[in-house]
């Protein structure tokens, strides 16, 4: 890891935070500004030094970083930076966050009593009032509430073992690299889309809340795919 690079603390958590937390945003950040890049070592001790805390909390966010793919660990060799997702591992991410996502209101509206949506329509309200950037520190604040609003809908099932499997999945963490110096230029378009969930979720209208998710969240693939104009991204042809 380069010896010049330094914490930004305009990206460091509020106070109260863990030094565990401390530790991941800081390196979450390198990663994904591209400061540290694909292969790069992570020297654990250098780490600590530059954050003024001890080994046992950067073990532990390079440990949570590893579970979210984001680094990678060899015995005898340490943790490196993982190499950015490719094309069919981002599409991988995306039809397997639309199978969680259903499932989880199939299993939610299966109960047959109304769902408490009130706090996943109040984060919607905050990712259109938001204001992000191209970098970490702007665009960090939309990957938080984007992945609240989806392990929420998650939530709804009540089923810790499809929370455990969302979160596992490390989808909102993977795809902070590939939209780096991009933000969100289709911001409206996803609050909107947001809603027509909500709206489905409110009429229990399986179907609805089904063809929503699928219009979101594989949208959203093909949205991506344009935006870094790459034709891999749609090596295998439009989705069916």
């Amino acid at each position: 890891m380069d010896a010049h690079l330094t914490p930004d603390k305009s990206t460091q958590p509020q106070k109260g935070t863990s030094l565990v937390d401390i530790a991941h945003e800081e390196l979450h950040r390198r990663i994904t500004d591209g400061l540290l890049v694909d292969g790069d070592r992570i020297v654990i001790d250098q780490l600590a030094r530059e954050l003024s805390i001890s080994l046992i909390p950067v073990r532990e966010a390079l440990a949570r970083l590893h579970a979210e793919g984001l680094v990678t660990f060899e015995r005898n060799k340490g943790y490196r930076v993982a190499p950015r997702p490719s094309p069919s591992e981002l599409r991988r991410l995306f039809e397997a966050r639309l199978v969680l996502e259903q499932g989880a209101v199939e299993v939610a509206l299966a109960r047959g009593v109304p769902l408490a949506l009130g706090d996943i329509e109040a984060i919607n309200k905050l990712i259109a009032r938001g204001a992000y950037g191209t970098t970490f520190r702007g665009f960090r604040e939309f990957v938080t509430l984007n992945e609240r609003f989806h392990s929420e809908l998650v939530a709804l099932s009540a089923n810790p073992h499809l929370e455990e499997a969302y979160r596992r999945l490390g989808y909102h963490q993977q795809i902070t690299r590939p939209t780096y110096g991009h933000g969100v230029p289709d911001l409206d378009l996803i609050v909107s889309e947001h809603e027509a969930i909500l709206d489905a979720l409110r009429r229990a209208d399986l179907e609805g809340v089904r063809r929503a998710l699928r219009d979101h969240i594989l949208g959203g693939y093909d949205r991506l795919a344009a935006v870094l104009g790459s034709d891999g991204m749609a090596e295998h042809g439009h989705w069916t």
